[in-house]
């Protein structure tokens, strides 16, 4: 099953089954330098099964929104982190995060 989040379940929390995939869309324009990342997701539940932009073609300098897709490896609970960022700036460079509290079983 593919459990889809997005800015709206910030700081929420999820329920889901080992094997299920956790899609998470935020918006970002990269052009401006800022962008998403994962910034804590446990190896031994999370695995980051990709990681993808979308951006309307056409519109240079326009914002789009990133994709992440998280698959669920274990049992457990956890907190998946991302942030959005300027990397080359440091932790001083993060604009915005996002979190969602997981009980996978």
């Amino acid at each position: 099953m593919v459990i889809t989040l997005t800015q709206r379940d910030d700081g929420g929390h999820v329920r889901a089954q080992v094997g299920d995939t956790i899609e998470i869309h935020l918006p970002e324009n990269a052009t401006t330098g800022y962008r998403w990342e994962p910034d804590s997701l446990d190896p031994h539940l999370f695995e980051l099964a990709g990681a993808t932009g979308n951006y309307p073609p056409g519109i240079p300098g326009s914002g789009g929104d990133a994709q992440f897709r998280i698959k669920v490896l274990a049992t457990g609970g956890s907190t998946l982190r991302l942030k959005n960022w300027r990397k080359w700036e440091g932790e001083g460079g993060v604009i915005k995060r996002f979190e969602v509290k997981v009980d996978a079983f």
